[in-house]
């Protein structure tokens, strides 16, 4: 939950349908017209520095076109800020792709197109270089006997900063992929995800009566309850619930199995709250507890000195249980 981004953008558009979706919706329609959709897959590697991996998702979408293949490398930021040399990073990205295929296929001649995508969103707006030759300084007077040595590409941008979706043909989208996208460009401003969810009804109500419904379910609440702390769970679940109008019944059904989830990220809060931060290890015993540990360790976090007192207190559980087992026993026995 930590990158909430992550999860959500992977799963989105690792299937196939969505994925194609959002290509069709980034590309010219004359590349997309030559692009063979049922062969469109989602390459396993990232070409992305791991210090940096917490601030972007990159994705690396190919498909055949023709004789080769057409690649297309995503970068989705997780922050709202403008990195000025953007371009640069993706050209960096762009030729780590490439040198590994030259590295793997000796007999290489001629390189693949890759095609760059940027998904932007920001309260300004993107409002930094999209072409590579922007970020290169040369003095006017030499810019046309220079250009030629300079490299020339330019990403497509996809801004969803509110009121300005652009570089975009929504309707290309699947009703899933439409509002996973408005979900990134809401993430974190409560007020918009208020206002907005209304008119992504009809997207909510279709990506729930898909054949994936339960699963994109999953993806969207976990999402959605961890991008808008503040607005806080309940409140959340409460807008999905009325902008999933007959499909009401499904969100409630997600949140059945999610719930044992979210009384477990309600608990870490608690306990980062109380204790301050809470170790990874401590993490992931929380979120992998049953619901009766996890009720149990609720009632002992408003009482118990330390952290540790609240989680091993399930040892002292288990050694009470086992001393009464016998009573029980001989009450059923005496009983019968």
């Amino acid at each position: 939950m930590s990158q909430p981004h992550d999860g959500l953008i992977k799963y989105a558009f690792s299937r196939r349908e969505h994925a194609v979706g959002l290509v069709k919706a980034v590309l010219e329609p004359e590349v997309a017209a030559l692009v063979q959709w049922s062969t469109l897959r989602l390459e396993k590697d990232s070409f992305m520095d791991k210090a940096l991996r917490g601030r972007y998702v990159d994705l690396l979408l190919s498909a055949r076109m023709g004789d080769g293949r057409l690649y297309l490398y995503t970068v989705v930021e997780q922050q709202r800020a403008i990195e000025k040399l953007m371009i640069f990073r993706l050209n960096v990205y762009m030729t780590r792709f490439w040198e590994r295929l030259v590295r793997d296929r000796p007999n290489l001649v001629m390189l693949p197109p890759i095609v760059p995508v940027l998904i932007h969103h920001s309260a300004t707006g993107w409002t930094a270089a999209t072409a590579f030759e922007d970020i290169v300084e040369v003095p006017e007077p030499a810019r046309a006997a220079l250009s030629p040595h300079i490299p020339h590409f330019k990403v497509r941008l996809v801004d969803l900063s509110a009121g300005r979706v652009s570089g975009l043909v929504e309707e290309a989208l699947t009703a899933f992929g439409k509002f996973v996208l408005w979900a990134l460009s809401v993430a974190g401003d409560d007020a918009r995800f208020a206002e907005e969810i209304g008119r992504m009804q009809a997207a909510l109500q279709e990506a729930l009566s898909a054949a994936d419904w339960y699963d994109a379910g999953c993806a969207l609440l976990r999402y959605l309850v961890a991008t808008h702390e503040r607005l806080g769970r309940r409140k959340v679940v409460e807008m999905l619930n009325t902008a999933a109008g007959k499909e009401q019944g499904r969100i409630m059904d997600v949140l059945d199995e999610f719930r044992n989830e979210v009384r477990a990220l309600m608990l870490l809060d608690q306990l980062a709250a109380r204790f301050g931060r809470v170790p990874t290890a401590a993490k992931a015993r929380v979120l992998s507890a049953d619901e009766a540990v996890l009720a149990r360790w609720s009632l002992r976090v408003l009482t118990e000195p330390t952290l540790d007192a609240v989680l091993d207190g399930s040892a002292m559980d288990a050694k009470a249980a086992k001393k009464t087992a016998p009573a029980r026993r001989t009450m059923r026995a005496s009983r019968a």
